[in-house]
């Protein structure tokens, strides 16, 4: 059992998968996660009343990472212990460094790397750096179902 909670109006798409202690609270609103995203060991995701929180496609949130009233585009990574604040949109293939803070209302450009409390951005992607933002959503969907064949975990519709 992987011992995650889902509280509320949650939507969680195909192949998506949400891990160990994360907790999803849509208690004052809605939380939509987008096929192939990954919500890893205890993320807290939350909102404002009447608010919403969208992870798009492809997206992979790290550990421990807090997400409140915000948007992340498809593909982006949200780094280890990265918080997200309301209004907060994350750009298709960006990267928010572990421990940023993505502050109130900020819109992060598509394929950049942000970092810092507030997180800033810092340079394009490109690359190799790019090439990993691809690939890391496409590792836990077949962790996942790795997890899932070994009868760890389970799919509920």
């Amino acid at each position: 059992m992987l011992r995650q909670t889902l509280i509320g109006d949650v939507t969680v798409e195909d192949e998506a998968s949400i891990w160990f202690g994360a907790q999803l609270r849509a208690d004052f609103g809605k939380i939509v996660v987008g096929p192939g995203s990954s919500i890893q060991d205890n993320v807290v995701v939350h909102m404002l009343p009447g608010g919403q929180t969208v992870i798009e496609e492809g997206v992979t949130v790290a550990h421990g990472a807090v997400l409140h009233n915000c948007t992340l585009k498809k593909g982006c990574i949200i780094g280890m212990n990265a918080v997200i604040l309301d209004n907060a949109v994350v750009g298709e293939q960006a990267m928010i460094a572990a421990g940023s803070v993505v502050t109130d209302g900020t819109q992060i450009p598509d394929r950049y790397l942000a970092a810092g409390t507030p997180a800033k951005p810092k340079k394009e992607l490109s690359g190799n750096s790019l090439w990993w933002v691809e690939q890391s959503a496409n590792a836990y969907v077949a962790l996942a179902e790795n997890y899932l064949k070994q009868g760890i975990g389970k799919v509920e519709k």
